[in-house]
């Protein structure tokens, strides 16, 4: 085990526990509330800008500040009544139900974190100037079998190359039962 494998369990531990912590409702919420909010923010433009203009002279300045203010106006009004809705969840008999399906939200998007950080690093370096802790770390070969997965489900256009692990660190033949389609 190499430090990058405790770098990899501390992010899988650390969002599990925040989304135990939160609960699964609030967590579905919070993530509503970022699509709400960049939705809204988008679709408020002409008006939104228009406003700020009358304020601010400079379109190119303008235009930023109106999409920045109704963003964050509609994610904090977002997080609150995803509290709220959180807060009376997690007071009800579904309590312990809705921590339980945080954890494992939580897990999945660790799990996500370390596996799209697999895939950005693969289009940023080649692998092999990957520093040895890393092709050493014991869960390369599972955030490799992820990445694949997710490389194949995009359309063929839009594939990024990825790298499969050294000869040493591929994933078991139990483990590899997610073909990497359309990787390098």
């Amino acid at each position: 085990m190499t430090w990058v494998d405790g770098v990899v369990l501390i992010a899988l531990a650390a969002s599990a526990a925040l989304a135990f912590l939160r609960g699964f409702v609030r967590e579905a919420l919070g993530i509503l509330a970022w699509v709400l909010a960049i939705y809204v923010a988008l679709n408020a433009m002409p008006f939104a800008a228009a406003q700020a203009r009358r304020w601010i002279q400079n379109p190119d300045f303008a235009d930023p500040a109106a999409f920045v203010i109704v963003f964050i106006l509609i994610l904090i009004l977002g997080s609150v009544v995803a509290r709220i809705i959180g807060r009376l969840i997690r007071r009800s008999a579904l309590g312990g139900v809705d921590r339980i399906l945080g954890l494992a939200f939580g897990l999945l998007r660790g799990a996500a974190l370390v596996v799209a950080a697999y895939i950005g690093a693969g289009m940023m370096v080649d692998i092999d100037q990957w520093p040895p802790p890393v092709l050493q770390a014991r869960s390369l070969p599972y955030a490799y079998r992820g990445a694949a997965w997710v490389v194949a489900q995009l359309p063929p256009d839009y594939r990024p190359r990825l790298y499969a692990p050294p000869p040493d660190r591929q994933p078991s033949a139990e483990a590899s039962r997610v073909p990497a389609q359309g990787t390098h």
